[in-house]
């Protein structure tokens, strides 16, 4: 049996890992025609990071982000407001991450050998 998934974006690109990692057999169907690093700067927190992680695609992920140590926020007047540790700063097992939402798509495109379709 052969699954096919409708859509090779970041959720598609995921699902097809995770079922290659079952040894399961896909195929993504993706109505661009080429790959192209579109979209802003996401921000991968910490339980998302421990699913990829598991997808064996943190250490590609972590040579192209940026690994977040705290959020800060001031007013306009440069005063601070607020301050929290993120990631592994903040206890967690796995990074928080900031990541371009392209470099995600590539990274998991480049890990989905069960791809043969896009």
């Amino acid at each position: 049996m052969e699954i096919l998934v409708a859509g090779g974006g970041i959720a598609g690109l995921a699902f097809a890992l995770c079922l290659h990692a079952r040894g399961l057999t896909c195929r993504v169907f993706e109505s661009a025609r080429q790959l192209r690093e579109l979209g802003v700067g996401i921000t991968l927190l910490p339980h998302g990071m421990r699913e990829l992680a598991a997808l064996g695609l943190e250490p590609r992920l972590r040579a192209v982000a940026i690994e977040n140590e705290e959020s800060v926020f001031f007013n306009r007047h440069g005063q601070l407001i607020y301050r929290e540790p993120r990631g592994r700063f903040a206890g967690y097992a796995t990074p928080e991450l900031g990541i371009r939402r392209g470099r995600l798509h590539r990274v998991s495109f480049a890990r989905s050998g069960c791809i043969r379709q896009l």
